[in-house]
């Protein structure tokens, strides 16, 4: 192989060890496009510029053709110098009309045969071919130039595949001081590869390739496995990563799709079948294997592993055998063997929230509109359809496939009428594209796959799991499903493995999940055996239960154990309940029993949470399913019922149930809840109109909270007195209780408590005109209750800021949090009556009395459209002032 050139005028050409310099100018046709007949110029500068250069360090030019130079030098070490002396006067010349010349330059050193004047051999070949793959401003180097030219500053690019050239070549890049360092991929041929490049593309995933790509880029990293559920995304990841990390891999990065095998013996022969490697007569197809293997910096994509786990100890015997083999797995189960890491992946991020905005950034979202744009083009995520598309994403826990499958289905339903229909995700979810593997074209298929993999008993106990909503941790586990032979948590371990159960460490305990279709799937399977299904059922309504009336209700300030486990363990203690009362309806007076007990210990969460409506129908519910309840068990449902009563509005009623309550445990002597109730039905009478009575009722309580030493009760019974007081114009005597109230709460770290107190205490500041010192304290008290999920906290706050815009003049800013307020109130079930209403209508009406009827309109148009945590943004930004001092304590 060979290449003609000229002769240096006068000379001989240098022989022996010499350096090849090619160069060119990036884009030059559209220089010449865009400077006509300049471009005449700014190319002869540019040779005159270069020539200098390789004339004073030794160049010898052999050929020029238009914008590209090809030159010898004798040494490599100045011809380092002189590519780096190049790129400086080029950057240093005022090109004119603002163009800049960009020239890549490739050096390669050899030791080629002079033949007629002419240089043959491989080595000017190589020299242009490394030119050819920089960029305008780059300067490649071979290894050879690097190791022969010295100390010059160099980054290292691996090796490269380049056009007509046999086996990969070592690229570095010059660096000089004051230039660019960074240009894009070189234009090389890459590494060869059978990785497919997804039609679809790869959505979001940006961490996940970012640690993959340094997790390959170890040295010391082997192998990698990629666990995750069916349908998770595991391959189609693998194969971006693999494609993008293909420079790391000079002799090629290859998958190996397993689907097909049924057993490990056929690992090898499906290896050799990807590598193309033929067989040998009379020689084992792995030994062949680590022989072909053995000195090749490879990637091998080994998809679907969970088929041949027994053929983990191929792989072993693979990585043994070659120091530069890595190995990407994915599988829905780890190999377990040594040296490997685990890469579990997730679903795609979820929405934070229901607004455009907050839809649009989700990962899962974004998927489900690119496919819904496949399907059908005229599709856009629009202000109308986003709530419904974040609700289709959230149904299906961000599953790829599930979200995949779901877009595909907008050619015949709309976001919103998806939302209705994925109660039966299972069957709805189906026809997936023609080219995708039969266990992704419907959802059942790929869950078939995976369960197919387990045991009996792993099957058995995955269906028992189903009764747990949102997970649970191991020691409810072991109570609801016990197993006869065997040890749970090893069962359990190993549907961990199988990616069919997630595990996070919540509050230091791990607590063990599924995906609802996961979870609608073990329904499914659980259903089969109905007499099995209601024995679970039965002890997980019995340890929740249990749970509950064990944790009781800690009166220590802060976060209770109570609050915690209502918190985490809401769903389960829902279903529990559900399930209670669906027995009951049969005619099981003992689950009536139950219902009351859990009903009258879960109604806390509806309190602070602000879900009335639904706990006043759960708890009217249970009460009706048993006759003949615990006295203990009915006056504790009764007093929570006649508090959430008193919350929906429904004040009247909540007087009568809370005398019940409170007679009953008289009766029973529980003096705590006694004072408890006292203070509930001093609340309702004031709602009632009733203040005299109100105040002896706070007042009962307050002594009895004092003698039983129950520091948190005393401060709901002051704060109650505070607004009896506030209701007859004594804001300075309530102030007092409400700023002792803050800072009692605050001393118990009870966050929920000191947003009421810094509440309370706002609005008496309001009331006197002083909104500076109001609204930092109603800030605060909007975070903490927005971070609480109390959106009765939450509107009552903003009813205050709205006296915060009247006090201010910000007459339409006052009706547009008005309107919020009363549309969050409608949409929970959270109506005020009474004397909660006398100072939002005073300030509301103020409001209508200063607009014109239909700028009150519009304001209550646009309020009305807002979310509570909207408002509280503009309630920050237009309504509170800002504070001038630390807010009071």
């Amino acid at each position: 192989m060979g290449t003609a050139s000229s002769s240096p005028a006068g000379g001989r050409l240098p022989e022996g060890v010499v350096t090849f310099l090619f160069t060119d100018i990036e884009g030059s046709t559209l220089l010449l496009r865009r400077l006509g007949d300049d471009y005449a110029g700014v190319l002869g500068t540019h040779q005159h510029l270069l020539r200098e250069v390789f004339e004073r360090h030794h160049g010898v030019e052999i050929d020029t053709q238009g914008d590209s130079f090809f030159v010898v030098f004798p040494s490599a070490r100045e011809s380092v110098t002189a590519a780096r002396e190049a790129q400086e006067s080029l950057h240093r010349q005022a090109w004119p009309e603002g163009v800049v010349v960009r020239v890549r330059m490739g050096l390669h050193t050899g030791e080629p045969l002079v033949v007629d004047g002419q240089y043959v051999g491989i080595d000017v070949h190589r020299a242009a071919r490394i030119a050819a793959a920089g960029h305008g401003g780059q300067v490649l180097l071979s290894a050879r130039t690097v190791e022969l030219s010295g100390a010059a500053p160099v980054k290292d690019l691996g090796e490269h595949r380049l056009k007509d050239l046999d086996g990969p070549e070592h690229l570095y890049q010059l660096r000089i001081d004051g230039l660019a360092d960074t240009f894009p991929p070189l234009a090389s041929l890459g590494t060869p590869t059978n990785v497919p490049h997804h039609l679809g593309g790869l959505v979001g995933r940006v961490g996940e390739r970012r640690e993959l790509h340094a997790m390959l880029g170890d040295p010391a990293v082997r192998l990698v496995t990629l666990t995750g559920t069916g349908g998770v995304g595991k391959t189609r990841l693998a194969a971006a990563v693999a494609l993008e990390t293909s420079e790391l891999f000079p002799d090629g990065s290859y998958l190996v799709d397993l689907t097909s095998l049924s057993a490990a013996e056929q690992l090898p022969a499906a290896i050799a079948t990807a590598l193309e490697l033929p067989a040998e007569p009379g020689a084992a197809m792995g030994t062949r294997l680590q022989h072909h293997l053995a000195h090749r910096r490879m990637l091998l994509l080994l998809d679907n592993f969970e088929r041949v786990l027994p053929a983990a100890v191929t792989v072993s015997h693979l990585l043994e055998a070659s120091t530069l083999l890595t190995v990407l797995v994915t599988s829905r189960v780890s190999l377990g063997v040594h040296g490997e890491y685990e890469f579990p992946v997730d679903t795609l991020s979820l929405p934070s929230g229901t607004s455009l905005a907050e839809v649009r950034e989700s990962e899962a979202v974004t998927l489900f509109v690119r496919r819904a744009t496949q399907a059908r083009p005229a599709f856009e995520l629009t202000q109308e359809n986003a709530a419904a598309v974040a609700e289709v994403c959230r149904l299906l826990d961000g599953l790829p496939l599930a979200i995949e499958l779901a877009a595909a289905r907008t050619k015949l339903f709309t976001p919103q009428a998806l939302v209705r229909r994925l109660d039966d995700r299972l069957s709805v979810l189906s026809g997936g594209a023609a080219d995708a593997p039969s266990r992704h074209r419907t959802l059942r298929a790929a869950i078939d796959w995976s369960f197919e993999l387990l045991s009996p008993d792993e099957r058995g106990f995955f269906s028992d799991l189903s009764v747990f909503v949102a997970g649970a941790g191991l020691e409810a586990i072991e109570a609801v499903a016990p197993v006869t032979d065997g040890d749970p948590a090893q069962l359990l371990e190993s549907l961990v493995n199988h990616s069919l159960v997630r595990q996070r460490e919540v509050h230091g305990e791990v607590r063990f999940t599924m995906l609802d279709v996961l979870r609608q799937y073990a329904l499914e399977v659980a259903g089969a055996d109905p007499h099995r299904l209601r024995s679970v059922r039965v002890r997980h309504a019995d340890y929740f239960l249990d749970l509950i009336t064990r944790v009781g209700h800690a009166d220590q300030g802060g976060l209770t154990q109570e609050e915690r486990v209502l918190g985490e363990e809401r769903d389960n203690l829902r279903s529990a309940l559900q399930f209670c009362l669906d027995e009951a309806a049969r005619g099981d007076s003992s689950a009536g029993d139950r219902a009351v007990a859990l009903a009258g210990r879960m109604a806390r969460h509806w309190y602070v949470h602000g879900q009335a409506r639904e706990g006043i129908r759960l708890l009217d519910e249970a009460l009706a399913s048993a006759p003949h309840p615990p006295a203990e068990d009915e006056a504790r449902a009764l007093h929570m019922l006649g508090v959430l009563l008193q919350h929906a509005g429904q004040a009247d009623r909540a007087v009568q149930v809370l005398d019940r309550a409170l007679d009953l445990f008289r009766a029973t002597g529980d003096r705590e809840r006694e004072a408890s109730s006292l203070n509930s039905l001093g609340a309702a009478l004031r709602c009632v109109c009733r203040p005299r009575e109100a105040e002896e009722r706070l007042r009962e309580s307050a002594v009895l909270q004092r003698e039983l030493d129950r520091p948190g009760g005393l401060i709901n019974v002051n704060n109650n007195l505070g607004i009896l007081l506030v209701d007859q114009g004594r804001t300075d005597q309530a102030r007092r209780l409400f700023a002792d109230n803050l800072v009692l709460d605050r001393g118990r770290d009870d966050v929920w408590g000191a947003a009421c107190s810094m509440l309370n205490l706002a609005l008496t500041y309001v009331l006197d005109g002083d909104v500076g010192t109001a609204g930092p304290l109603l800030d605060e008290a909007l975070r903490s209750f927005l971070a609480e999920d109390d959106p009765d906290g939450a509107a009552e706050t903003i009813e205050t800021c709205v006296g915060v815009a009247v006090t201010r003049g910000l007459w339409a800013a006052g009706v547009r949090l008005a309107a919020v307020a009363d549309a969050a109130r409608r949409r929970e079930g959270l109506v005020s009556d009474g004397p909660d209403r006398v100072f939002i209508d005073r300030w509301t009406d103020r409001c209508r009395e200063e607009l014109t009827p239909q700028a009150f309109a519009r304001a209550w148009a646009e309020g009305s459209q807002m979310t509570l945590a909207q408002a509280a943004a503009f309630a920050r930004r237009t309504v509170l002032p800002h504070p001038t001092g630390p807010p009071p304590t």
